[in-house]
């Protein structure tokens, strides 16, 4: 039996919408992401479809971060690609087509790991959990999961929460509980790598 890829079954007007739509949402994001992993230098891999607009907000502040986004879809890949140079990041932002278990990337890759949106396709058996503790470099971090970030106006929240709940729900959106993702990090074998951030959302930090 074929495995279903909630990815490639994500209607990209609907990604390019809510993309659209967190366009002022992502410097706050990005914002909480930096004040955690305290660098301005690095490698960095976003992954999956809702990438680009973090990574564009911090290239464009830390010129010294290079960054990867990985995704299944070519489709996807070739619509962030035309982000990134509307943006005139091709030189600090490429793509990389991958799955999410296992990544293309060696061992010991990458700085910082991040993604929005890692809810729609995170596995229940922690395998991407496990790939993205894989291809940290030691004294990494990941900073994944989901949520508006902790210092978003709430004028601005409950501007796009309406909008963005019916087209993360068309995309697929899984609800995922605190309890679940403890559960997760235990079968991942990282219960000692992990922590759980609730400012701004439902976010996981790993380091490594």
């Amino acid at each position: 039996m074929m495995k279903f890829d909630p990815v490639a079954a994500m209607n990209l007007d609907d990604l390019k919408r809510v993309n659209r739509l967190w366009s002022r949402i992502y410097p706050y994001i990005a914002s909480q992401i930096l004040d955690a992993f305290q660098k301005d230098s690095g490698q960095v891999l976003e992954l999956g479809p809702f990438s680009g607009g973090i990574s564009v907000e911090m290239a464009r502040r830390c010129p010294g971060l290079h960054v990867t986004i990985a995704d299944p879809s070519s489709q996807v890949l070739d619509y962030l690609d035309e982000e990134i140079k509307s943006a005139g990041l091709s030189e600090k932002i490429n793509t990389r087509k991958s799955a999410f278990s296992p990544l293309v990337f060696t061992d010991l890759r990458f700085d910082l790991v991040i993604s929005r949106g890692v809810y729609f396709f995170l596995d229940e058996e922690g395998n991407l959990f496990r790939e993205i503790l894989r291809v940290l470099k030691k004294g990494g971090m990941a900073f994944v999961g989901g949520g508006f970030g902790k210092d978003v106006p709430a004028a601005l929240m409950d501007e796009i929460s309406d909008e963005s709940r019916v087209l993360n729900d068309r995309l697929g959106r899984k609800r995922v509980s605190v309890t679940a993702l403890e559960q997760i990090f235990v079968r991942a074998g990282l219960s000692g790598n992990s922590r759980i951030v609730e400012e701004g959302g439902l976010w996981v930090t790993v380091k490594k």
